[in-house]
C-alpha cells in the first residue's frame, strides 16, 4: 500500500507548479507589450494641410504680369520678326529675307566672301589702316567733289551713307597697301604724255606740266585697280568657297 505524501511535500509541489506557471505567462505579456508599443510608434501623425491664402489671386496676377511683359517685348522687338504689314496683313522678316536672297543673294554673298578674304590677307600681311588715314582720304575726296554738300549729294545719288562711304574708303586703302606691298607700280613720263594727248578736251587751255601730277595720280590709281582685280582673282581661286544659295 502506497504511502500518502505529507502536507509539506504537497505544498512544495504546488509552489513549484505556481512558479512554472508564472514563468510561462511572463514572456507572453512582454511580447504583447512590444507589439502594442510597435503599433504606437509606426502610426504616422496626420496633420491637416492648409492651403495658402489668396493662392488663386496670386497666380492670376503672375499670369497677367507675364502676359503684359511678353506683349511689351513683342512690341519692342517685333521688327525682328515682322518686316511690316499691308492692310493689317503681316509680312514676316523671313519672307522678306527669302525675296531679298533670291534677288540679291549671290551679290551679297560675294561681297561677304571678298571682305573675309581681304581681312584674312590683311592679318597675314600685318597691314593696318588707321582712322586718320580714312579721315584724310575722305577729306581729299570731298575736296575733289567740290565741298561737303556736293559730296553728300553724290552719296545720296549712289544710295550710300557716310558710314558706308568710309567703310568703302577703308577697304580701298587696304587694297592699295596690299598691292603696293606685293607689286611694283611705276608711271612713266611717256604714259603721262600719252594720257594728256588722248584727253586734250579734259585739259583745255592747260599745259602738260600744269596737270602732270594729277595725270600721274590718275594713272597710278588705275594701275592699282588693275592689279587689285588680278590679285583678288588669284585669292578667290585659291580659296575654298562653297555657296548654298
Amino acid at each position: 500500500m502506497a504511502k500518502s505524501k505529507s502536507p509539506k511535500t504537497i505544498n512544495k509541489v504546488k509552489t513549484e507548479m505556481a512558479e512554472l506557471k508564472s514563468r510561462t505567462k511572463k514572456p507572453v505579456k512582454v511580447i504583447k507589450k512590444l507589439r502594442v508599443d510597435s503599433n504606437i510608434v509606426s502610426l504616422p501623425e496626420i496633420k491637416e494641410v492648409k492651403k495658402p491664402p489668396f493662392g488663386f489671386a496670386v497666380k492670376l496676377v503672375l499670369i497677367v504680369t507675364l502676359g503684359v511683359a511678353l506683349y511689351l517685348l513683342a512690341q519692342k522687338y517685333r521688327g525682328h520678326f515682322l518686316a511690316g504689314t499691308v492692310n493689317s496683313s503681316p509680312i514676316s522678316r523671313w519672307e522678306l529675307n527669302q525675296k531679298m536672297a533670291e534677288k540679291y543673294g549671290k551679290q551679297t554673298f560675294d561681297e561677304i566672301v571678298n571682305q573675309r578674304l581681304l581681312d584674312a590677307e590683311l592679318k597675314k600681311e600685318k597691314i593696318v589702316v588707321t582712322d586718320k588715314e580714312v579721315s584724310d582720304e575722305t577729306a581729299k575726296i570731298i575736296a575733289e567733289y567740290g565741298g561737303e554738300e556736293a559730296f553728300k549729294a553724290a552719296l545720296t545719288q549712289y544710295g550710300l551713307t557716310e558710314e558706308k562711304a568710309k567703310d568703302s574708303i577703308k577697304q580701298s586703302l587696304s587694297l592699295k597697301k596690299i598691292i603696293e606691298k606685293n607689286y611694283k607700280i611705276e608711271v612713266s613720263e611717256d604714259q603721262i604724255k600719252k594720257y594728256f594727248d588722248d584727253n586734250k578736251t579734259l585739259f583745255s587751255g592747260k599745259k602738260l606740266e600744269d596737270v602732270s601730277g594729277d595725270i600721274k595720280d590718275t594713272l597710278y590709281q588705275q594701275e592699282v585697280y588693275t592689279k587689285t582685280q588680278e590679285w583678288f582673282a588669284g585669292i578667290r581661286k585659291a580659296a575654298k568657297i562653297v555657296p548654298y544659295i
